[in-house]
């Protein structure tokens, strides 16, 4: 079966290399703040576009194909055998819960825009369907094995024993058996884009929404996942101050942005790269509803020769609420949790292709009766 999967991934990228050449790729390297503080690169994600003539005057058409592929790291949550939330028993979950994760994902996606606008590279309206492939494979993390403190991984006991023999794994389907996964999916959504955005200035409104299946009788699809999926995204912008130079580029400026996000989920078997918010610090529990919110307030400047080479210092707030039915899980039960956070993020961008961060941060309310931390981050992406 994985030879198939493999013929068949090969497969889909053998089909671009024809047309390499006449159109064009986007190439990005990332790093993983949990891994080596971000000094070294662990993720890549390679995207190429199909050269297809625009349907509509004006307007963009795009066949693309995108790779994703490297490390991410986890925390196991809930109890693989109940899906109850760890958190919500400390006493009962003392041993180590993070793990590394390798993940593989292709999407094979159509967009079509629409309305032309005057005031940016996007149109106003896009619509877009995909198909989508995930291959995960979960290990334990490398440090597991250093410290006497440490001799107890996620999957294995100090004894050298597997730790979730006889379970379910109702709570982590991702994990069970060899904890081996590949998930097929289809997509379809829109996004509207009526955002005035000149890089370090900008105003106006964006968002977006798409559903997301991933039926157990999807074709390849292992079993492993078995869900719906409806995100929905607003960002609202705008410059509250900018100071120009000579050249048109700004000495400068301070915008602010919110970010609203809702995520609503279904399914027997929902796998963690789909669970929860986006948000600094503590991840919002599973359940059936999650609302995230970020405000911040960016200090940009200067631009330094070019618009895409500047500093800046932004200030966050993130809030998140897990709400309704706690998901795989055998136990029922609805919840409603509020989690919180605060921080600052350095950036500096160069050129528009690589960009460095430093991330400071305090999770003032984190999940159920975990403590409050301070952590840092920092890392790079490379993209072209």
């Amino acid at each position: 079966m994985r030879k198939f999967l493999a013929i068949i991934i090969l497969t889909l990228s053998a089909a671009v290399l024809p047309a390499i050449g006449f159109g064009y790729h986007v190439f990005e390297i990332r790093t993983e703040p949990e891994f080596g503080h971000g000094v070294f690169p662990v993720s890549v994600r390679y995207q190429f576009n199909f050269p297809v003539p625009d349907i509509i005057d004006g307007c963009k058409t795009e066949l693309a194909f995108r790779l994703d592929n490297g490390l991410v790291y986890r925390t196991l949550r809930q109890d693989p055998s109940t899906g109850a939330i760890m958190a919500m028993h400390p006493e009962l979950y003392d041993f180590p819960r993070e793990y590394t994760v390798h993940f593989d994902e292709f999407n094979l996606f159509y967009g079509q825009g629409f309305f032309e606008t005057d005031f940016s590279d996007n149109d106003l309206l896009t619509v877009f369907a995909s198909i989508d492939g995930r291959f995960e494979m979960a290990f334990e993390r490398l440090t597991w094995m250093t410290s006497p403190s440490e001799r107890g991984g996620v999957f294995w006991d100090e004894s050298g024993n597997y730790r979730f023999a006889d379970s379910s794994w109702v709570g982590a389907p991702e994990l069970a058996g060899n904890r081996s996964v590949f998930q097929t999916s289809l997509t379809t959504g829109l996004i509207l884009d009526y955002m005035h955005d000149e890089t370090v200035v900008r105003s106006g409104v964006r968002g977006g929404s798409y559903w997301r299946i991933c039926p157990r009788w999807m074709i390849l699809n292992d079993g492993s996942g078995d869900y719906m999926l409806s995100w929905n995204e607003l960002q609202f912008s705008a410059t509250l101050f900018s100071e120009r130079q000579q050249n048109g580029l700004h000495w400068f400026s301070i915008v602010l942005d919110d970010w609203v996000k809702y995520r609503w989920i279904l399914g027997p078997k929902v796998p963690a790269y789909i669970q929860g918010g986006e948000m600094w610090g503590p991840d919002v529990p599973n359940a059936a509803h999650v609302f995230t919110n970020r405000l911040a307030v960016t200090f940009y400047g200067p631009q330094i020769g070019s618009r895409d080479i500047y500093p800046s210092v932004s200030v966050f707030w993130d809030l998140g609420l897990g709400l309704g039915k706690v998901l795989n899980s055998s136990l029922g039960g609805s919840i409603s949790e509020l989690v919180g956070s605060y921080g600052i993020r350095a950036e500096f961008v160069i050129a528009g292709i690589a960009e460095f961060f430093f991330e400071i941060g305090c999770s003032y309310e984190p999940v159920f009766r975990e403590s409050p931390y301070v952590d840092w981050k920092m890392g790079f992406s490379i993209g072209v």
